[in-house]
């Protein structure tokens, strides 16, 4: 009896310590998820915008808040969300500040053909400029309401911080991401503008919008040293003049750089800012890009790397 009774007990023992062994295990799996970082992910979400199939990138890097902020990056003509992902260096400037970063895709011109970067060309579509080629029966390529669409998708499902959220646009894109802020500006909380005026400027805005504007003194859309003509703030195209009259500025300002001129508003309302970077020797392109070029003439000037320069411009309107 004595003996069976040691049996039961030296089995009840090891049970046990075997539950005490498979708790902790259990406790160090669960503290190592917890304490493990998310792995960086670049993600393709499947997106239909009124009949056209214009899937989006969202890049997620291992250190974000529950709460992030995001940048929604548009390309310019010949670009995808895919090309717009690589060229601009926006993956290590996310991955430096914790920030959502998102690449939309445009539609080439002749929607029901293959994209082609030379006979079939992606673009925004903008008044005054290009437009897409439809067959009967197509809807028209609608970008606002695309990117309105992607917006909410992505606000849903990564529960962003609704005051950061930020637009970034170069040539083509750049002209969309300022009149897409013009017509949501209580949506947009910022926008950085490179290589392209707004092309069909509203009267009014709803509400005001923060914009960094950069142009070279020697791209061809556009000559930012033209300040000095009694017809630049009347020309059909928004430029960062426009800008300063809808933000309800007071007083435009202008200082000397090592790399060119920074003009900027005063006054605005609600405090926004209103800055222009016209940069010396720079043709019709994203500074610190793949597509960037050497300056020319042997010159000194400070190297400047645009995404950089919109990060910094997003990031200071959240700390005002």
């Amino acid at each position: 009896m004595v003996s069976r009774l040691y049996v039961l007990s030296r089995n009840a023992l090891a049970n046990l310590r075997m539950r005490r062994c498979l708790t902790l295990v259990l406790f160090v799996t669960v503290l190592a998820a917890v304490v493990q970082p998310a792995a960086a992910q670049m993600e393709t979400r499947p997106f239909i915008h009124n009949g056209y199939t214009r899937p989006y990138l969202i890049y997620r890097p291992a250190h974000l808040s529950s709460s992030p902020a995001a940048v929604f990056m548009l390309g310019g003509i010949r670009s995808t969300a895919e090309s717009a992902s690589r060229d601009f260096g926006w993956i290590d400037e996310a991955d430096r500040n914790g920030f959502l970063i998102v690449f939309p895709d445009p539609v080439a011109t002749q929607p029901d053909k293959p994209m082609d970067r030379k006979n079939n060309v992606t673009f925004w579509e903008l008044k005054g400029s290009r437009t897409h080629l439809l067959t009967p029966g197509m809807l028209p390529v609608d970008d606002d309401g695309y990117l309105m669409a992607v917006l909410h998708d992505v606000v849903s499902r990564d529960h962003l911080d609704r005051e950061r959220i930020f637009f970034a646009g170069f040539s083509s894109g750049s002209g969309m991401v300022q009149l897409f802020a013009s017509r949501h500006p209580n949506d947009i909380k910022g926008i950085v503008a490179v290589a392209t005026p707004l092309m069909d400027p509203p009267a009014k805005l709803a509400r005001p919008v923060p914009i960094l504007y950069i142009h070279g003194d020697e791209d061809e859309q556009f000559s930012g040293f033209q300040v000095n003509s009694p017809h630049f703030a009347t020309t059909p195209h928004g430029n960062w003049v426009t800008w300063g009259y809808l933000d309800g500025c007071q007083i435009q300002t202008a200082e000397k750089t090592e790399w060119g001129v920074r003009f900027s508003w005063q006054g605005c309302k609600n405090s926004v800012p209103v800055l222009a970077d016209f940069v010396k020797n720079l043709g019709h392109e994203w500074s610190g890009s793949l597509d960037s070029h050497p300056r020319k003439d042997g010159e000194t000037i400070a190297p400047l790397n645009f995404t950089d320069m919109a990060w910094q411009f997003f990031a200071g309107i959240h700390a005002r």
